[in-house]
């Protein structure tokens, strides 16, 4: 069954342990001046020192160790203040790449990313019946061609992360795809199986939290500390950010936003419903009744005008997130959503600044401001998401990935 098996443990180098070694302390304090430096952009020895409150001998070797391995970058000395030149360093984008592949009703999407999370090549496959099989021979058709077009080291190549809907067959009762092909889906490990075709780490998460991972590791974790992701698409998918740190969950279904119950319309005989139910494209397509809904899923980036029925849906989707988000805060205590999916970036807009309104009331005693963010990738987000998972697993300084099965 899909998503009984979310890493490839025989893949990951050796040494996880309940406590903490010596060895390990040093990978952490590694990687933590590595996500530093992703986080700032740019950062002498002494910023890093300062941050970190290593010795300055240790953060000296660190930052060394890493320049001679290619995963820093020393910049020019900056001159004109007192004392001696700074020297700062930055992640060398090609000290590592990733791939990213995204399933969905209709196709697939094969993203390749390096290590500063600029795409290098992506890919569209559009498959009338996505099933298992066609999925699979065509990301590993996709990623044989990248590599060769882009003439990839092997150790250079961090892993690939799969972003899948039909993770634990969570979409098995919305009626859309054939029983026999959920019943394929429901069948087959596709981690494990694209794990046996590839000689790196296969991660596999849904959709709603490898789009928050691109968020976390290129977007708006570079600003925002804590944040709750709200990815529009077929469904509503979801992410928490913590701490700078992916939330994932004990059975990764952290922020899972589209099983939320909101108010029902008036005009419902129910209370409440899913958010799903009012803020997926799904919703839209129905309001859509099959005059234009074909140009929601073929053409995300622009819709042209849909009229009525779309602003209709911008006012329901944006009603049921803003109650969606009143209660994350509650519970949670952030300070940040970011609005994202799969939609042209001026109906992203709509969707936000709508929110920001319902929200000001609500939110208004609040010590610090609320934000209501737009993410920067659109329909591209699971993708470049799963890309961003082998980062986060293989240079990331949370303790959690590194240190526990």
């Amino acid at each position: 069954m899909t998503g009984t098996s979310f890493f490839s443990v025989e893949k990951i180098g050796s040494g996880r342990s309940g406590g903490t070694t010596q060895a390990e302390s040093r990978i952490y304090n590694e990687r933590l001046v590595v996500a530093l430096v992703r986080r700032h952009g740019q950062l002498a020895k002494t910023d890093l020192t300062r941050l970190t409150g290593l010795a300055p001998q240790t953060i000296t070797t660190i930052v060394n160790r890493a320049a001679e391995t290619g995963l820093l970058r020393r910049l020019e000395p900056l001159r004109g203040k007192l004392g001696q030149p700074s020297v700062p360093y930055t992640l060398n984008p090609a000290a590592a790449f990733a791939f990213g592949l995204k399933v969905d009703h209709r196709g697939a999407d094969v993203a390749l990313i390096n290590f500063t999370g600029e795409v290098i090549a992506v890919a569209r496959g559009d498959l009338p019946e996505p099933g298992p099989a066609q999925v699979m021979d065509f990301a590993q058709d996709t990623i044989a061609r990248m590599r060769e077009a882009h003439v990839l080291a092997p150790e250079r190549i961090a892993g690939l992360g799969i972003a899948s809907p039909f993770h634990r067959g969570s979409l098995s009762d919305d009626g859309l795809l054939p029983e026999a092909r959920l019943e394929a889906w429901r069948r087959i490990d596709i981690r494990a199986e694209l794990d046996r075709r590839f000689d790196w780490p296969v991660f596999l998460h849904n959709d709603g939290t490898m789009a928050v991972a691109a968020e976390l590791m290129f977007g708006a974790g570079a600003l925002s500390a804590d944040f709750l992701h709200a990815y529009i698409g077929h469904n509503v998918g979801g992410g928490l950010v913590l701490d700078h740190h992916l939330h994932p969950g004990r059975n990764k279904l952290a922020g899972a936003l589209g099983d939320l119950l909101v108010p029902a319309a008036a005009q419902d005989n129910e209370s409440a419903v899913p958010l799903s139910r009012v803020a997926s494209l799904r919703a839209l397509a129905g309001r859509l009744n099959g005059s234009s809904d074909g140009r929601i899923w073929s053409s995300p980036d622009d819709w042209g005008d849909l009229g009525s029925p779309l602003q209709d849906w911008i006012e329901a989707a944006s009603d049921g997130l803003a109650h969606a988000v009143l209660n994350a805060v509650a519970l949670l205590d952030i300070d940040n959503v970011v609005i994202d999916g799969a939609m042209p970036k001026e109906v992203r807009k709509e969707i936000a600044k709508a929110i920001r309104r319902k929200l000001a009331r609500g939110l208004a005693q609040r010590p610090q401001p609320f934000s209501v963010l737009e993410g920067v990738f659109g329909h591209l987000g699971p993708a470049i998401g799963g890309a961003s998972i082998p980062l986060l697993v293989k240079y990331s300084n949370d303790r959690d990935v590194l240190f526990k099965d």
